[in-house]
């Protein structure tokens, strides 16, 4: 691995953090900012602007690539429409393409995998085969990752502010989230907000839920509105889609003294509000006193009275298993496997659900802790995050990067390629 490629990364200053670690190493490092916010927090090496527009993008990307000898390539999410172009890219021409994602075991990992996440991953599809002969045991973290709300919030406002002055420069841009900049911002400040306003509510909520209905919950942890896992790899156009889904099933199959509980993704608050949508539904099917909606409800308190989890695919499903809570998926999700979920369709899940194999569990667990979760975070601890990065590539790269290679000075950089700026940053 001799040169770098950085795309967009996760809010705040983690691939500038990254970047310097990398030229640490050795290697050369160009970063491409498609909007004022990635360029928030420059990265060391080779800051490029990119002004084209989304279908030139594959051409720019395959001369930059080919300018520059890039050998891999990295970001965050790989869905977001520049980076589905650049995986495509990058597979078809054997350059390495790491993603980096919010960890399938939170709090106290992220997940970085070469050639995709989620459904793209690698393991997808594989992992029925490959668990039974591994190992149950697997060891504990290093180091815990402290609640670091505040600071997104932080992040975020400062990033979708950047991203709004910038609009004149970047005017070809296409956001992954479909919204105006300025209504991103006010949202980060919003969820704070609705935090607080429900907490109280939402508690009183779940201890009535517990103390009249344990053992007949059925939970259903929400996605972000425009997650890709629920665009991208389920049957459902958006949330909302699926919520009508499971109301009428629920309705219709579910047993009478059932009640099903609707839980607000916490990166969602000021985004959207279902309960409009789930009070008339719910009010129009006759089932308005079983069905129940919170924003500030606990999770591990609330899995122990529950009969099961429905899910598109978010990873809160590998959390309810973990608590040994039967789960269905409606979505392509990694850990749905015969023996961890439910199998069955939804009519019949809400009936019988079926029960999580405990020992298949430890062994998937261990499985995604070796392959694809390193213990860090992307908002603190960047140099121990870092470090933890560089000992997973050395030991999963393909090809393979088992020695820090020597540093290779720059060479004279070529003419700017149409639509693009370049701004250079000496390490």
């Amino acid at each position: 691995m001799q040169s770098v490629l950085l795309l967009q990364g996760p809010l705040g200053p983690f691939f500038q953090n990254f970047s310097q670690f990398l030229i640490d190493q050795g290697i050369r490092v160009h970063k491409i900012n498609f909007n004022g916010g990635d360029n928030c927090w420059p990265c060391k090496g080779n800051n490029t602007h990119y002004t084209g527009t989304l279908p030139e993008w594959r051409h720019f990307l395959d001369g930059y690539i080919t300018t520059h000898s890039i050998d891999t390539v990295f970001c965050y999410s790989d869905c977001r429409e520049y980076h589905a172009v650049a995986r495509h890219f990058c597979l078809n021409h054997n350059i390495r393409f790491f993603v980096f994602e919010e960890g399938y075991l939170r709090p106290h990992y992220i997940t970085l995998e070469q050639n995709g996440v989620n459904a793209h991953s690698t393991w997808y599809g594989k992992l029925a085969s490959q668990l039974p002969n591994s190992s149950t045991t697997h060891p504990k973290h290093q180091f815990d990752i402290k609640p670091n709300f505040k600071r997104r919030i932080y992040y975020a406002m400062r990033y979708y502010l950047s991203l709004q002055l910038g609009k004149l420069r970047f005017r070809h841009y296409v956001h992954h989230r479909h919204r105006p900049a300025w209504k991103e911002g006010i949202a980060w400040l919003k969820g704070w907000y609705t935090k607080y306003i429900h907490s109280a509510h939402d508690k009183g909520l779940q201890q009535q839920l517990i103390d009249h209905h344990s053992g007949h919950i059925h939970l259903v942890p929400l996605q972000v509105a425009d997650d890709f896992q629920i665009r991208t790899h389920s049957p459902f156009t958006d949330v909302a889609d699926s919520i009508r889904h499971i109301v009428a099933s629920f309705a219709a199959c579910a047993p009478k003294n059932d009640v099903l509980l609707f839980k607000h993704h916490p990166m969602d608050r000021g985004y959207t509000n279902y309960t409009q949508l789930i009070k008339l539904q719910a009010k129009e099917l006759g089932i308005g006193d079983r069905v129940f909606y919170g924003f500030e409800l606990s999770l591990p308190h609330l899995y122990h009275h529950c009969k099961g989890v429905v899910t598109v695919n978010s990873t809160v499903g590998l959390s309810a298993l973990f608590h040994h809570v039967p789960t269905i998926t409606l979505g392509k999700a990694l850990y749905d496997i015969p023996g961890l979920t439910s199998q069955c369709p939804l009519a019949t899940f809400w009936r019988a659900p079926q029960p999580v194999n405990v020992t298949l569990f430890k062994q998937l667990r261990t499985f995604l802790l070796q392959h694809t979760q390193l213990n860090g975070s992307f908002y603190c601890e960047p140099e121990k995050t870092c470090m933890y990065i560089w000992q997973h590539l050395q030991h999963k790269a393909v090809p393979a990067i088992n020695t820090a290679p020597r540093f290779v000075p720059e060479h004279t950089a070529a003419p700017p390629l149409q639509g693009h700026n370049t701004k250079k940053k000496v390490a």
